[in-house]
C-alpha cells in the first residue's frame, strides 16, 4: 500500500478548482484518522467530522443529523429544530430534518470550502436514497463548496447510487481508467447529417473497450450542464466533433473555451472535423467571429427590454466574450495542425481515429511473479559454456549457466 501516493491523490482532489459540492465515497486504504490528520495539516479547507454508526430500531441518518447539530453551539434556531426532530411525529420528520440540514450547513460552512468527513462504522452508501437526496439538496442552498465525504467501507447492499461520486485514491496494479476525467469525452453538436458518424465513433470506442463519457449518459436528471461542460474541458482526452453547427452552439463553443483554458490541447484533443462550406483561412475565422459578435450585440439589446433581472443573459454574454477571445487559438489548432481525412477517420467504426486515440491510453502490465521457477519444459534455452583452467577434463550436463573450474 502506497499511502504517500493516496495522500497526494487526496490533496489533488481537495485542491481541484473544478470540484463541486456533493457526496463522495473515497476508495482508499487510508484510515479515517489518516484522512483527518492530513486534511487538517494541509489547511486547504475547513474540516468538520461526524459519525455514522448502527442503531437498534432508530434512523442512522437522524443520529448523524443530531450529532452534527450539536456542533452548532450557541445557535438557538438549530437547537429548537433539533428538539422538534426528537419529538416530532413520523409524517413531519422529513421536513424538519431537511430544514435542520439547511440551517446547519449555513452555520457550519461559512468559512469557505468545507469538507464534512463522515467516519465511523458505516459509509454514505449505508444511507437510503431519500436521505442522500435531503443531504445533497441541502448543500445546493449554499454558494460555497461543501464536500461530504466518507471512506468506502463496503456497505453497498448491491445497489447503484447515482448521488454518490466515487473518488479512487488507491494506486491500482492494473489501472486502466478509474474515474470520469480519465474517460474519453465527446464534445459534439446533434445533427442529422452527422449522426451516423457519431454512431461510428461510439461503436469504435465500445468495440475496443474504451470507456467514454457523453452527455446523453452522464448528465443525469437535474445534473448541472455547466459543470459537465467544464468536466469536458479538463478531461484527459476529448474527441471534438467539429461541424458547422458546432461553431454556432453556445454549449459546444463554451466546452471549447474550457479545453483551451486547461491547456495541453495538442495532447488531449482529437479533432474530427467536417467544416463543409467554411474555408480554413482567415475568411472562415472572420465568418465565425462575425456570428458571435452579432449574437453578443443581439443579447445586449435584449437586456434593455428584458423584464425583471438579466443575470442569465449576462452569463451568456460572458460566455460569448470567452468564445470570441479563444477563437484564434481554436482556428490555429484546426487549420495549422492536420485533422486528417474526415471520411477515412470515421470509416469502419472510426478505426483510424480509435487507433490514434489508443496510442495515448494507459496500458495494463502483466504482474511478474519473481518467485516463479520454470519447469524443464518451460525453461529458456541458454548457451552452455564451460571454462576449464586445470589439467583434467570435466563432463558437465544439465547446466543452466557458466561454470568456471580452476
Amino acid at each position: 500500500m502506497n499511502k504517500a501516493y493516496e495522500l497526494e491523490q487526496l490533496r489533488k482532489m481537495l485542491m481541484n478548482p473544478e470540484l463541486t459540492s456533493g457526496l463522495y465515497l473515497l476508495d482508499t486504504d487510508l484510515t479515517d484518522d489518516e484522512i483527518e490528520n492530513y486534511i487538517k495539516s494541509t489547511g486547504s479547507c475547513f474540516y468538520i467530522k461526524e459519525s455514522l454508526f448502527p442503531t437498534r430500531g432508530g434512523s442512522v441518518f437522524e443520529l448523524f443529523v443530531t450529532g452534527l447539530s450539536h456542533q452548532c453551539t450557541g445557535n438557538s434556531e438549530i437547537q429548537d429544530l433539533r428538539y422538534l426532530l426528537i419529538t416530532a411525529e413520523t409524517d413531519r420528520r422529513d421536513i424538519i430534518t431537511y430544514n435542520l440540514l439547511i440551517q446547519m450547513m449555513r452555520y457550519l460552512c461559512m468559512s469557505g470550502r468545507t469538507i464534512i468527513h463522515v467516519h465511523g462504522e458505516y459509509d454514505l452508501m449505508s444511507l437510503t436514497h431519500e436521505d442522500l437526496c435531503k443531504l445533497k439538496e441541502a448543500l445546493a442552498h449554499h454558494k460555497d463548496i461543501i464536500i461530504v465525504a466518507s471512506k468506502k467501507k463496503g456497505h453497498e447492499g448491491g445497489r447503484d447510487e447515482p448521488l454518490l461520486t466515487t473518488m479512487v485514491l488507491k494506486k491500482q496494479k492494473y489501472r486502466y481508467m478509474e474515474n470520469r476525467l480519465d474517460k474519453v469525452h465527446i464534445s459534439y453538436k446533434n445533427d442529422d447529417a452527422h449522426k451516423d458518424a457519431l454512431k461510428a465513433v461510439l461503436a469504435g470506442l465500445e468495440k475496443n473497450n474504451i470507456p467514454y463519457s457523453i452527455d446523453t449518459y452522464d448528465i443525469l436528471y437535474k445534473g448541472n450542464i455547466d459543470d459537465y461542460e467544464k468536466e469536458i474541458g479538463v478531461s484527459d482526452r476529448v474527441i471534438m466533433f467539429v461541424i458547422p453547427k458546432y461553431f454556432e452552439s453556445l454549449e459546444c463553443m463554451y466546452e471549447m473555451t474550457q479545453m483551451f483554458k486547461n491547456g495541453h490541447v495538442k495532447e488531449r484533443i482529437f479533432p474530427l472535423a467536417d467544416l463543409a462550406g467554411i474555408s480554413r483561412d482567415g475568411d472562415g475565422l472572420t465568418q465565425i467571429k462575425d456570428f458571435w459578435q452579432n449574437e453578443k450585440i443581439r443579447k445586449s439589446e435584449r437586456i434593455k427590454t428584458e423584464p425583471g433581472g438579466s443575470s442569465f443573459l449576462l452569463m451568456e454574454i460572458q460566455k460569448i466574450d470567452d468564445i470570441i477571445n479563444t477563437l484564434d487559438q481554436l482556428w490555429l489548432f484546426i487549420c495549422r495542425n492536420s485533422t486528417g481525412n474526415y471520411n477515412k477517420l470515421i470509416a469502419n467504426d472510426a478505426a483510424l481515429l480509435i487507433d490514434e486515440l489508443k496510442k495515448t491510453l494507459p496500458t495494463a502490465k502483466a504482474q511478474i511473479d519473481e518467485k516463479f521457477i520454470p519447469s524443464r519444459e518451460n525453461q529458456p534455452t541458454v548457451v552452455r559454456r564451460i571454462t576449464q583452467n586445470g589439467e583434467q577434463s570435466v563432463y558437465v550436463e544439465n547446466n543452466m549457466g557458466s561454470i568456471i573450474i580452476n
